[in-house]
This record gives C-alpha cells, sequence and structure tokens, in this order.
C-alpha cells in the first residue's frame, strides 16, 4: 500500500531549542513587553512582569493538560491582566497588536537549530510525491512566528499543510489535530505515517486515528511500544519510508 501522506511534529523531532533558549527568550519577552508599555506611560516593575509571566505559564499548563490551546491574543491578554485587571483596557487596537507581535517574535532573536538530517528527511518525503504535513503543539510562541522560523531554516516551502494547536486549540494527543491535518491534505489515516518523538502525543495519538507511527528516538522520553518503526535520528526514515 503506497504511503499517501507524511506528517511531522515539530520540536525534538525536526528541530531543537538551545541550551538556555527558554530562558533567554522568557527574559526578552518580559524586558520587551515592559518597555513597550513604558513606553505608553504604562509603568510596571520587572518583578511584576516576571510573577504574571509565571501565572500565565501556570495557566496555559493547566490548559494544555486538557488538550487545549489559547489563541496568541488571548494568551497576551491572559498576561496583561495578571499585570493590572485595568492594563488591556488602557491599551489602543494597535498598541495592543504591538505587543502580541513582540511576545510573539522573541524566539527569533533566540532561535532552535535544525536537527541533523531534518531537511534531507523532508526532501526525501518530497521526492517520493507524498503530501507533507507539520503538526506542532505550541507553547508561548504561536504558528505566525514558527513558520517564520521554518521559512528562515529554508524547510517552510516542504509542507502542503502546517497545523499549529494555537490556531485550532487542540493538543496533540487529541484526534482533531491529527484528522484536521489529514482532512486538509486530503488524506486518508490507513495511507498516512506520522513522524515524531513523544510517545504519547506523536505515537499513540496518531495511532489512535488509524495512522502508522514512526518514532524519532533521540531526544525522546520514554518507550513507544505502538511505533511501526523506530529511528534514533530522521537520517533513517528514507530507509524506514522504504519497508512500508
Amino acid at each position: 500500500m503506497r504511503i499517501y501522506a507524511v506528517t511531522f511534529d515539530l520540536w525534538d523531532t525536526l528541530i531543537k531549542e538551545v541550551p538556555g533558549g527558554s530562558d533567554k527568550v522568557a527574559d526578552l519577552r518580559i524586558e520587551r513587553v515592559m518597555d513597550a508599555l513604558a513606553s505608553r506611560g504604562l509603568v510596571h516593575t520587572r518583578e511584576e512582569l516576571v510573577a504574571a509571566y509565571a501565572h500565565t505559564g501556570r495557566f496555559l499548563e493547566l490548559t494544555w493538560s486538557k488538550r487545549r490551546d489559547m489563541g496568541i491574543k488571548d494568551q497576551v491578554l491572559f498576561l496583561l491582566t495578571c499585570i493590572d485587571a485595568k492594563l488591556p483596557g488602557r491599551l489602543s487596537r494597535e498598541g495592543f497588536e504591538e505587543i502580541v507581535e513582540i511576545y510573539s517574535d522573541c524566539i527569533l532573536d533566540s532561535p532552535p537549530v535544525l536537527l541533523p538530517g531534518a531537511k534531507e528527511a523532508l526532501e526525501a518525503v518530497k521526492l517520493r510525491g507524498c503530501r507533507i504535513g507539520l503538526i506542532c503543539n505550541t507553547g508561548r510562541t504561536p504558528g505566525t512566528t514558527l513558520r517564520k522560523l521554518l521559512e528562515r531554516m529554508g524547510i517552510l516551502w516542504y509542507f502542503d499543510v502546517t497545523t499549529f494547536s494555537n490556531e485550532i486549540l487542540v493538543r496533540k494527543p487529541a484526534e482533531a489535530a491529527f484528522r484536521t491535518t489529514l482532512d486538509r491534505l486530503g488524506a486518508l489515516p490507513k495511507v498516512a505515517v506520522h513522524i515524531g518523538d513523544n510517545p504519547d502525543n506523536d505515537i499513540d495519538g496518531a495511532k489512535r486515528v488509524g495512522m502508522m507511527a514512526f518514532h524519532v528516538t533521540a531526544y525522546a522520553e520514554g518507550e513507544a511500544p505502538k511505533a511501526d518503526a523506530r529511528m534514533e535520528t530522521l537520517e533513517g526514515l528514507a530507509e524506514a519510508l522504504d519497508k512500508f
């Protein structure tokens, strides 16, 4: 049976955060949001921003635990409300949009790196005539910014469909994350394979909708006994696909 579509996870499958990258991006967000507010006469201390950022993180973790997600504007609105409940009302529409952009794009100044074999794997799949999708659980960085990052890395063009949890408001392993992507690709689950590192989100999630699932183990946390194939890095993908 010919594989018609291949979908990829993003983090720890195609790209990886550099050491200390998350802390650096968090610091940039806090500093730049604080400066943007101060430039509008809305002065708040770094301590206030740090506390609001941490509270937002706890709320996001709770939301994510339910396989749900927040749109980036709602996430920033929550952050601002944690600083001061009246703060959003003191910003113009343009001011709010600017803060959303600042909050979203800080990762571009401390970007993750493309993992070995990632680009070659995408090329191998493209050469086989398969449709290619991306299914990504986002954190504080939204899909709009991650697309910019992938374009800079030279791999965005490989994807026929990119699905980000902050845009569809559900997260892997929810079946909707996979089904939405397959519908957009025009593919049935039985002729599609998902590739990722997370045993629950990627492997078990894909298997529950009837896809095949390949486990990339280099940065995986735990085993994935239901995986149809295993490889340490994406350098082994072409061989694995040939077996099917």
